[in-house]
């Protein structure tokens, strides 16, 4: 526990810019956002991972379907983070409102998967 929270901590400290960053095509903001966008990337597919082999040792029983819900919600939150990572580093002109209503829909589709899981263990 105390190894993650020291990693929170450093990854934390890295994403807050110390310098000013002049001339350059990406400012300070801009390239925060981008760097957390990329762990928060990499966060998801973590989970994502660890979902998709739950889902793997259940072998189709009830609470497989809940599983796959799951592992599908956490691919959606890794699509928006990525489009959020493309609006970052300004590759393509990404609404926020898009980024948002993803994420959104990714979150519900947690709360199914959820309530799902909670279903069957009732």
């Amino acid at each position: 526990m105390k190894r993650a929270l020291a990693l929170i901590l450093t990854m934390g400290a890295w994403l807050v810019p110390t310098t000013a960053q002049a001339a350059t095509k990406l400012e300070g903001s801009a390239w925060t956002g981008a760097m957390l966008a990329a762990v928060m990337s990499l966060l998801i597919a973590a989970c994502l991972f660890m979902a998709l082999r739950i889902f793997s040792f259940l072998k189709g029983g009830e609470m497989a379907s809940a599983w796959q819900i799951m592992a599908v919600s956490f691919v959606i939150l890794v699509i928006a983070e990525v489009i959020s990572l493309i609006g970052s580093l300004q590759v393509a002109n990404v609404s926020p409102n898009t980024v948002a209503l993803i994420r959104l829909i990714g979150v519900a589709t947690v709360m199914v998967g959820v309530s799902r899981i909670k279903r069957v263990l009732s």
